[in-house]
């Protein structure tokens, strides 16, 4: 294999990888109703602050036309809203010159699969990753939270999980939830309606109720034996528009490595990549949490700080069921 051949390894899979993945993103934003939004950006260092003005409670008062006296005064501040940068990358994938020498195949060909694979396991992380952080951030949020864990998910426990936005309900655009609660849901004799979207472990469907349902067995939506012994807790996540936002820095790099010593020269293809998560309503505490968290910090409540003065504010609700 020459030299331009690994050029054009490398170019055929970083191009199949971002333009598979592209397409898919601008069909899973509009897909999902924007509730969660995979977009571009390029933001530099560990974290992305957004600075604006917080809302004045109380900013109307009560005035008596006859009387007078001081009055307690109310202050115009600043709310900080942080995303943070998480890391990602490949492992090391063997892909020997020989392999390709000896059952005379294109380098194009596996370069193209590669970048395919890629784009789908990019996607599906980057949702888990956020799903894991937005039921972290709700969850902590009781207001928000409706206890259905007594039976399994129907259409009066959604319901009720939509009830705790009260007049706002129908700001809650979409149910991100597991495929096993969803199947639980059409036991109760809901119509499946026109299939919008799929793609790798992600699927999206919408509902007789207008809501959408965003369909995919990501790990942070179950918890194994939460309720009882046996039993599995299920979350499921009614979100609001732009309640997750997830920014591609467009920093993809990937390298390759040829190594001799061995029975056959050994060559290794490794990539590396970012992108940054945010959830409406909370920051990411920079002081707990930390910079390039793993999964586990993403996943844990007290890294997101609430800063929305309203419930009504943040990212959605959260319904838990059997």
């Amino acid at each position: 294999m020459a030299l331009s051949d690994l050029a054009v390894f490398s170019e055929y899979a970083y191009d199949s990888m971002t333009e598979v993945l592209a397409q898919q993103v601008a069909l899973f934003n509009a897909a999902s109703r924007g509730t969660i939004t995979l977009q571009p950006a390029a933001h530099q260092g560990d974290y992305s602050d957004r600075a604006f003005y917080a809302k004045i409670d109380g900013l109307v008062r009560r005035r008596n036309a006859y009387g007078s006296g001081s009055v307690t005064g109310k202050t115009l501040s600043h709310l900080v809203d942080t995303m943070v940068k998480v890391a990602a990358g490949t492992p090391p994938v063997n892909l020997d010159p020989g392999q390709f020498k000896w059952i005379q195949r294109n380098p194009e060909e596996a370069g193209a699969a590669l970048g395919q694979q890629l784009a789908v396991d990019t996607l599906a992380d980057m949702l888990n990753t956020g799903v894991a952080a937005t039921y972290a951030a709700l969850a902590q949020v009781t207001e928000v939270v409706h206890d259905g864990t007594a039976g399994s998910l129907t259409p009066t426990a959604l319901n009720n999980g939509a009830r705790k936005f009260g007049d706002r309900s129908n700001a809650i655009l979409a149910w991100i939830l597991h495929s096993s609660p969803l199947h639980d849901f059409y036991n109760d004799n809901l119509a499946n309606a026109e299939r919008l979207f799929t793609y790798g472990t992600v699927n999206v469907i919408a509902d007789p109720f207008g809501r959408v349902f965003v369909t995919t067995d990501s790990p942070s939506l179950v918890t194994v034996d939460g309720v009882s012994a046996g039993v599995d807790e299920y979350h499921t996540l009614g979100l609001v528009a732009d309640a997750l936002v997830i920014n591609q820095n467009n920093d993809f790099t990937d390298n390759f490595e040829t190594k001799n010593g061995d029975e056959n020269i050994a060559r290794t293809y490794q990539a590396e990549w970012s992108y940054n998560v945010g959830v409406k309503g909370f920051a990411w505490d920079k002081t707990n949490g930390g910079k390039s968290p793993n999964d586990a910090a993403l996943a844990t409540s007290t890294n997101w700080d609430k800063y929305a003065t309203s419930n009504k504010d943040i990212a959605g609700v959260v319904v838990e069921t059997r």
